[in-house]
């Protein structure tokens, strides 16, 4: 398997901790910080349910949730039930997802550039949702598409590298008919928005594709929170094998393992997490490439490690992402926009190290 060049930066293999002073100091620091951040997950949920514009004391807030709120207002039930314990758990799991994600690209293309949008997920779950606000659908609908669209773009992406690269299957081309393929549904995007009405459609559109959990239902994030729940554990169960396709071809089969088939596991698991986070939240960025980037520097590459952490790392980011989103100003900021300009500059550190990105 080759290495890949991303935008001038050269590949690098992820060096595993290995059985000595330096692997254990990486396992023992990714333990402490897991089991830290549980707890804090937690307790940022629960901040986030509190804050507002209309705050709310956490006693009022656990007898909500326990069904003992004889003397609260319908009106506080109501918006902890409704919208603030959905959209808390929606950033929860979307930063979980895209982390995971993201994770697992770096780890299967070798590559620390790779991001959960690599095969064409995020453009393909943007061109569902713009079809669905075309058409006038619900948040339902809207929702599907999304997510139908981003599998439906890997698909696609898997298809066209398949037929190319016939003889002997490899990453380069699937990544080149990854970018092809997003290129195509991008375009895609701009004929919806050529064609929305510009005084409904397209403000919707705008908003929606800018990021953002406004208006995010219960259903919406169980039917979410199914496939992410259930594709982070089948992922957190085989991170010996991220590990394993982190090597060249020759040494991964050495080892006993079925190249293709656990490649093609790993795209469909991250596909399922990206398009499902994204149904959630829009084509937030950044969050799939910097939040494993900083789990690595604390725990190291061995995925054993790191990928719990990236994970927990991931739902905490978004959530506390969103509270600024809600409460910074007077309007709400889109989630995109502050991903972006708090990962754009944090990348530049990591380019200022330098050292991170040499073989």
């Amino acid at each position: 398997m080759h290495h890949i060049p991303i935008e001038g930066i050269p590949s690098r293999n992820p060096v595993l901790p290995g059985s000595g002073i330096a692997g254990l100091v990486y396992r023992r620091r990714a333990c402490f910080l897991t089991v830290l951040l549980i707890p804090a997950a937690v307790i940022v949920f629960l901040l986030s349910v509190a804050s507002g514009r209309y705050a709310i004391p956490l006693g009022e807030i656990f007898s909500v949730i326990a069904g003992r709120g004889e003397g609260i207002s319908r009106r506080i039930s109501a918006i902890v039930l409704n919208v603030r314990i959905p959209r808390g758990a929606a950033a929860l799991l979307a930063g979980m997802g895209l982390s995971a994600s993201g994770a697992a690209y770096q780890s299967l293309f070798r590559n620390p550039m790779a991001s959960p949008d690599i095969l064409g997920a995020a453009a393909g779950a943007s061109f569902g949702a713009a079809l669905g606000i075309l058409i006038n659908q619900g948040n339902a609908a809207i929702q599907f598409l999304a997510f139908v669209g981003g599998i439906a773009a890997v698909g696609l992406t898997c298809l066209i590298n398949g037929i190319v690269n016939r003889r002997q299957p490899g990453l380069i081309m699937l990544l080149l008919s990854g970018m092809a393929v997003g290129g195509l549904f991008t375009a895609l995007v701009s004929v919806v928005k050529y064609f929305a009405d510009p005084d409904n459609q397209l403000p919707a559109l705008t908003f929606w594709l800018m990021g953002g959990l406004a208006g995010v239902e219960g259903g919406q994030v169980r039917t979410a929170g199914i496939i992410i729940v259930l594709c982070l554990l089948i992922m957190h169960f085989k991170r010996w094998t991220l590990n394993l396709l982190s090597f060249e071809d020759d040494e991964s089969q050495s080892m006993g393992v079925s190249l293709r088939r656990e490649q093609g596991i790993v795209i469909i698991l991250s596909t399922l997490l990206c398009s499902a986070s994204i149904s959630l939240c829009g084509p937030v960025g950044w969050v799939g490439l910097l939040v494993p980037h900083t789990a690595r520097m604390l725990a190291g590459s061995n995925n054993r490690d790191m990928f719990p952490l990236a994970v927990l790392l991931g739902g905490i980011y978004m959530m506390i992402m969103d509270d600024i989103a809600r409460n910074a100003a007077m309007v709400e900021i889109p989630l995109g926009i502050l991903t972006a300009l708090i990962g754009a500059p944090f990348f530049i550190v990591l380019l200022f190290r330098g050292n991170y990105f040499k073989e």
